[in-house]
């Protein structure tokens, strides 16, 4: 388990992440704002995580208060390289503004957005 916690304070904009693990399941925890100048920290985090070689990537957006399209790219970039190798991208307890972005750009049909950290680990370890 990773007690990485790292905070970024440009503008205003503040983004904070931490990686815990749920009953097997790395969770990278975010908070904050993911956008313009969060994003490349937001970029690093994912990366780290996709690196560990996992099988479903796992993101708990319950303090998520705004994603804009540079939020949005990561994203994309974490779909792309799991992709390929059947992986998952799986978002928890997004609010419902961004949970209509997801649907709006076409990107809930290859993402898994679960209400709660329960559904979502009970659904992954089936």
């Amino acid at each position: 388990m990773s007690d990485n916690i790292e905070s970024t304070n440009v503008e205003k904009t503040i983004f904070e992440y931490k990686v815990v693990e749920k009953q097997g399941h790395k969770v990278l925890v975010l908070s904050g704002f993911l956008d313009l100048h969060t994003a490349h920290q937001f970029m690093q985090a994912v990366m780290s995580i996709l690196d560990e070689k996992i099988d479903h990537m796992v993101m708990d957006m319950n303090g998520v208060n705004y994603v804009d399209s540079s939020g949005l790219g990561v994203f994309i970039t974490a779909l792309k390289r799991v992709s390929p190798s059947g992986k998952t991208v799986n978002l928890v307890g997004c609010n419902p503004r961004i949970t209509r972005m997801f649907y709006v750009n076409h990107l809930s049909s290859f993402m898994v957005l679960y209400e709660n950290m329960d559904d979502a680990i009970k659904a992954l370890s089936a």
